[in-house]
Parts: C-alpha cells; structure tokens; sequence
C-alpha cells in the first residue's frame, strides 16, 4: 500500500502539523506585542498630560505655577513608565483575549473626555486590565 519512505514522511507531515498547531503565544509577534504595550504606555501618558492641562487651566491663576511642577512631561512619563509593561512579560503567556482588552482599553482611553474620566473614576475597559486593583 503505502512504501515506508512515505509512511515516514506521513508521519513526519502529521507530527510537524500537530506542533505547528500547538504553539504557545498570541496570533502577533512579539515584536507587536512589545509595541502594544509601549503604545499603551505613550497613549497613557498623553492622556495624563492632557487631563492635567485641564486641571491646571481650572485653578486660579495663583496656583497654577505650583501645581504646575508636580506634572511631568510625555518623555518624562515615558521614562518612569519604561520598566512598565501592561502584558505579560513571558511571551508565550500572552493571549488575544488580553490583547483585545489593551486595544479596546487604546480605544476607549482616546475618545473619552477627561471630565468623564473624573466622574467615573476611569475608564471601565481599562479598569478590566488590571482585576486585583493593582
């Protein structure tokens, strides 16, 4: 029926299928992964600064110059975030399901007002990725 060369490479046709279809991580790379995650970060800080801008435009004109040095800058943020990452650090334990929380986290932190973001104490989607109140 079949010659052992075949049978062979049957097998090793099935086997590299099987494992192929047993890898571990998320459908994007980690260089996209990695990106995700430093994206999030620079999206967070931008938002920290534009709220901040807000607030600052609220005070009295007396109290601006000293509220005013307790915010930082985008580099600033970045620079305190870099050791921060909102996705596992271990690739393999990266899942889509947490990446379509971090996007739509992305999403819902760019279209929604600082004021709204005060009166309900963040936003929900963002509120997700972090389960334990971390």
């Amino acid at each position: 029926m079949f010659s052992v060369i075949q049978m062979k490479f049957i097998s090793i046709l099935v086997f590299s299928i099987f494992i192929l279809s047993c890898r571990k991580g998320p459908s994007l790379s980690k260089e996209e992964v990695k990106e995700l995650s430093q994206n999030y970060i620079k999206e967070l800080c931008k938002k920290n600064l534009e709220c901040s801008a807000q607030y600052l435009e609220s005070l009295p004109s007396g109290e601006q110059s000293a509220a005013r040095s307790g915010f930082s800058s985008l580099d600033q943020c970045m620079a305190e975030q870099s050791n921060q990452s909102i996705l596992p650090d271990d690739y393999e334990k990266v899942t889509d399901q947490q990446i379509g929380k971090v996007k739509r986290c992305m999403d819902d932190l760019l279209k929604t007002p600082c004021s709204e973001m005060e009166q309900a104490g963040g936003i929900p989607s963002c509120r997700e990725l972090f389960p334990d109140g971390n």
